[in-house]
């Protein structure tokens, strides 16, 4: 895995991956797929007749979707590859994955195609502090899906993946053979959705979002309406142009949506280990947003006065009157090993 990290995002869900778009994630690294404060992937690496591949270049498409330009590498500055590869990758309930292949030769080629998967579940708190699990595992293949699961008593987390072109499916991933003819191409879309175990069905993370549509067309389109509804500048100096309209889409892609919000977004505090919601960072961007998008200041008063501390409990460091300092929703807050359901826990956040 190089060093060179791309991370795309949507509200509490993101993922972290190196510049070829794999990720290898060790127990200490804040590479995944993390979704609610776990880690839903751990391992996603992609390769083609078992070789690794070299990037060409990453084009940020938006802070929610990315495409990498891959070949088969050599080892060498120059690389004269007879295929390219395309990964484009947009955040969706997980992520949807569009993995193209191009043959530039005049002869055709067989390939094996390789997605190795897997999964720790780690709680972002147990990432941050080199911490072991409790749960226990299990990867199981059905109806083409691999789904890989955790669970600790109540708490159960599931992933499953999924690909448009059938594919021979084991408990450790997917695995394509074709042979691409000359000048053509081949290509799947996979789908890696995530949630919790509910009655035994997978259900996703959606109704804790707010029900913000979660499509890359809709989240094109909110971003559109986002940019849209802020002031507008006008000047012959296009630089403060391109700066502003990029503060907005910054902006834009730390909002966090969670229940009491009833739909509306509030500030995260940033990626990868705070993507939610903190009383005295969103304050502080809400105010400083104020001029540009005054709903955040709404929302992140309406959401942190439905939390506002009622009584004592020093385990929270809650009393009340109190603001939040940080609202976590992991396995090791659900069983009480952290104060964060929330925690209050700061000097400034009810002053502000």
């Amino acid at each position: 895995m190089s060093d060179a990290l791309v991370q795309i995002l949507d509200g509490n869900t993101f993922v972290v991956s190196d510049d070829c778009g794999d990720i290898e994630a060790s127990l200490t690294d804040p590479t995944g797929l993390f979704s609610f404060d776990t880690r839903f992937l751990s391992k996603w690496v992609l390769t083609i007749n078992g070789q690794r591949l070299n990037p060409l270049s990453t084009d940020d498409l938006q802070y929610f979707e990315t495409r990498f330009f891959l070949v088969p590498g050599t080892g060498t500055v120059y690389v004269d590859s007879k295929l390219s590869v395309i990964r484009q990758r947009a955040v969706a309930e997980g992520f949807r994955e569009d993995l193209t292949i191009l043959n530039h030769d005049d002869t055709p080629v067989d390939l094996t195609v390789r997605i190795d998967a897997a999964s720790d579940f780690a709680d972002l708190f147990e990432v941050k502090d080199a911490l072991e699990k409790k749960g226990t595992y299990a990867a199981n293949v059905r109806d083409g899906q691999l789904v890989l699961r955790y669970e600790r008593d109540t708490f159960a987390r599931a992933t499953a993946i999924s690909s448009s072109v059938p594919a021979r499916v084991d408990k450790n991933g997917l695995t394509f053979k074709m042979r691409i003819d000359p000048h053509d191409q081949w290509g799947t879309s996979l789908d890696v959705v995530v949630g919790a175990v509910i009655g035994g069905e997978l259900r996703t993370e959606r109704g804790d979002d707010g029900g913000r549509p979660r499509g890359k067309a809709s989240m094109a389109a909110n971003l559109d309406r986002w940019v849209a509804g802020a002031p507008r500048i006008e000047c012959d100096w296009e630089s403060l142009r391109s700066t502003y309209r990029r503060s907005l889409v910054d902006l834009a892609a730390l909002r966090f949506s969670p229940r009491v919000a009833g739909g509306r977004s509030l500030p995260a505090a940033g990626l990868p280990w705070f993507m939610t919601m903190f009383g005295r960072d969103s304050i502080l961007t809400s105010l400083q947003a104020l001029p540009f998008t005054p709903e955040l200041a709404a929302t992140t008063l309406r959401a942190l006065g439905e939390w506002q501390g009622t009584r004592v409990d020093d385990f929270r460091d809650e009393d009340p009157g109190r603001i939040l300092h940080e609202m976590r929703y992991g396995e090791l807050a659900a069983f009480e090993e952290r104060p964060h359901t929330p925690y209050y826990g700061n000097a400034d956040a009810t002053p502000l």
